[in-house]
């Protein structure tokens, strides 16, 4: 296996934790890199995970860690596994912070 087909099916085993995360309104636990190299252990509360420009794919979600609402770009989520811990409805004042994610 070359380092694209392992880069692909680790892309594909993070896609279905976030599918999954989604359905089942479960907390997901990332490690995530970020853009200046430095990786770190996050638990997120997913709400949307969407494609964009050049087929680039984005998981916003809640970020425990920042106690803020976070875009994650799927090419920098190293891992991704469901807890199993459900996450309540998010409240208005968090719903506004993810729109607002989205930009005006």
């Amino acid at each position: 296996m070359d380092h694209q087909d392992a880069r692909d099916e680790r892309r594909e085993a993070v896609r279905r934790a976030i599918d999954r995360a989604l359905l089942e309104r479960q907390v997901l636990r990332i490690e995530y890199a970020g853009g200046r190299g430095e990786t770190t252990t996050r638990e997120v509360e997913p709400s949307v995970f969407l494609g964009g420009r050049g087929g680039v794919w984005y998981l916003v979600a809640w970020c425990r860690l920042r106690d803020d609402v976070r875009v994650f770009r799927l090419n920098r989520i190293l891992s991704a596994e469901p807890t199993g811990e459900r996450y309540p409805e998010p409240d208005t004042g968090r719903l506004s912070r993810t729109r607002d994610a989205f930009g005006p």
